[in-house]
């Protein structure tokens, strides 16, 4: 049994991610929702093991244009669509990335 921990609630975002899991290198993804703790992203049928060790890059909009983000996770669980994501050591940049973006689904 697996137990997510989520201190705010995940709102329906659909982002260009990529996912880097070294095993195996990069997997293109789209998120399906997201929270300042998490993220449960498509992967297009590629697996991913529960526990896996992985970085999430993306992109926001900036007002001196586009920032890159990387972001520390892992894998909480996982089914044929793809994986849900807890986040770990958010940077002072990610969590505004983040926060900005939950403020604007809502």
């Amino acid at each position: 049994m697996t137990m997510e921990h989520r201190w705010s609630a995940r709102k329906p975002i659909a982002m260009d991610v990529e996912l880097f899991y070294a095993p195996i290198g990069s997997v293109p993804g789209k998120t399906r929702d997201v929270s300042m703790e998490g993220m449960f992203v498509n992967t297009g049928g590629v697996f991913l093991p529960t526990h896996a060790k992985v970085e999430v890059s993306f992109r926001t909009a900036h007002r001196r244009g586009n920032r890159q983000h990387r972001v520390a996770g892992y894998v909480v669980h996982g089914n044929g669509d793809g994986v849900g994501l807890m986040l770990r050591h958010v940077d002072y940049h990610d969590f505004h990335a983040l926060r900005d973006m939950l403020r604007a689904a809502a």
